[in-house]
């Protein structure tokens, strides 16, 4: 056997281990840019995304809700529902019992000053409001003619407001108790014979709500008030004596400063 002979099966075999070689090692190479690439792609993504998730964060018009310690101005409205039983009479007497209805829109103007202290809060409010609630009641009987008319107009008032946040950044239920004053317009009327009065009773005011922000700069609440009143009487030979109660529900705005 000749020297080529004997060199051909060693210099194939060479060949084929350089051949390996240099694809393993364009494979790895290879291998290492993309994932050199994929890891630089991940981290500017991440980057970006933090990034902006931040600048929406800051730019964000509905931010928690602010309940820092200071004053606040508002205003707000709604619908109400008095019930007010009253007790007419003419000349003295006494001539039935009725349950008058007297329903209407409601708006006021409020300030106060809140105080908070880990999720707990205290709020002192006055108020001041006029309301168009108003109803009537008819008696048409042999030889008995009456007409009475019951309607809210001003109000104003002192409340305390306790309430609690029910998470960190979550809206405030709040309790209210407070008292006010209310105007009622009374009128009775019994044939060519006419009684008007305006009468100023007590409230005690009820009520629970709820406290959410709206905007940058602004909270809105919901509440539900049950307020009792002090008897009124529209003394005349025709007149009545009631006794009216409230149910309110209100939407209201608030600037916290």
């Amino acid at each position: 056997m000749n020297i080529a002979s004997r060199l051909s099966p060693l210099f194939a075999a060479l060949l084929s281990i350089s051949i390996i070689s240099i694809s393993s090692s364009a494979l790895a190479q290879g291998t290492y840019f993309k994932t050199s690439t994929t890891r630089a792609y991940d981290n500017g993504y991440d980057d970006g995304y933090d990034d902006g998730y931040d600048d929406a964060m800051d730019d964000c018009p509905c931010p928690p809700l602010r309940l820092l310690n200071g004053w606040y101005l508002g205003f707000g409205g709604g619908y109400e529902g008095f019930q007010a039983p009253q007790y007419p009479w003419i000349d003295g007497d006494y001539i039935g019992h009725f349950n008058t209805h007297a329903n209407g829109w409601n708006t006021r103007l409020f300030g106060g000053y809140g105080y908070t202290w880990n999720r707990y809060y205290l709020g002192v409010e006055g108020m001041l409001g006029t309301s168009n609630a108003s109803g009537t009641n008819l008696l048409n009987t042999a030889g008995t003619n009456y007409n009475g008319n019951f309607t809210s107009g001003y109000s104003y008032g002192l409340s305390i407001l306790p309430g609690i946040k029910l998470h960190d950044s979550g809206p405030l239920i709040y309790g209210r108790i407070g008292a006010l004053e209310t105007q009622f317009k009374i009128q009775d009327m019994s044939g060519m014979t006419t009684n008007n009065s305006k009468q100023w009773a007590t409230g005690i005011n009820y009520g629970l709500g709820l406290e959410f922000p709206l905007m940058k700069g602004f909270n809105t609440r919901v509440e539900y008030d049950y307020l009792k009143y002090s008897s009124i009487s529209n003394n005349g030979t025709v007149g009545s004596r009631s006794t009216p109660v409230d149910n309110k529900a209100t939407i209201d705005f608030i600037h916290p400063f």
